[in-house]
C-alpha cells in the first residue's frame, strides 16, 4: 500500500487519469460506520506533498468511525449527462490516516471553509481506471 506519489512513479498515465477525474471535483467517498454499515458521502479531494487528501468537518461522526476502521474507497462521478461513461471512471481504495493541521498536505487545502477540518491522507492499496471502447470496458489497475 502506498502514497499517491508511488502510483505516479509506477504508472504515470493512470495517476494522471485519476488526477483529472478527482482534482477540483466532488467525488464519492465511502467509509465504514461503527456498526459496520457503509457510509457514502461527497468529498473534494486534493493532491499535495505526494499524497491524496480529503477533509471532513471536525465534528463529523466520520472522524470517530475512521479512528476505529480507516478503510475507505473513493470513486469519481460521471460527467453530467454521460450515462455511457465516455469520460471514464477512477476508483481508489486503501486506508486513511489523519494528518496534523501543520502538515504540508493540510496547509494546501484548496478551498476555504468557516469550520474546523480534520484532514486525512489516503493511502492507495488499489487504483483502477476504467474507460470504454464502445460497449467494452477497458481497465487499468495498480496495486500498491
Amino acid at each position: 500500500m502506498g502514497a499517491w506519489a508511488e502510483l505516479e512513479v509506477a504508472d504515470p498515465s493512470l495517476a494522471a487519469f485519476g488526477r483529472r477525474r478527482f482534482e477540483g471535483k466532488v467525488v464519492f467517498h465511502a467509509t465504514l460506520r461503527s456498526d459496520g454499515a457503509p457510509r457514502l458521502h461527497p468529498v473534494s479531494p486534493w493532491f499535495s506533498a505526494g499524497l491524496l487528501l480529503v477533509g471532513f468537518r471536525g465534528h463529523s461522526p466520520k472522524n470517530r468511525e475512521v479512528s476505529i476502521d480507516s478503510r475507505y474507497a473513493m470513486h469519481s462521478v460521471m460527467e453530467a449527462g454521460d450515462h455511457e461513461g465516455a469520460g471514464g471512471e477512477f476508483l481508489v481504495r486503501g486506508w486513511m490516516e489523519q494528518v496534523s493541521s501543520d502538515h504540508p498536505g493540510a496547509i494546501a487545502v484548496p478551498y476555504e471553509v468557516d469550520y474546523e477540518l480534520a484532514i486525512y491522507a489516503c493511502s492507495i492499496e488499489e487504483a483502477v481506471g476504467t474507460t470504454y471502447d464502445g460497449d467494452r470496458p477497458v481497465y487499468r489497475r495498480w496495486k500498491g
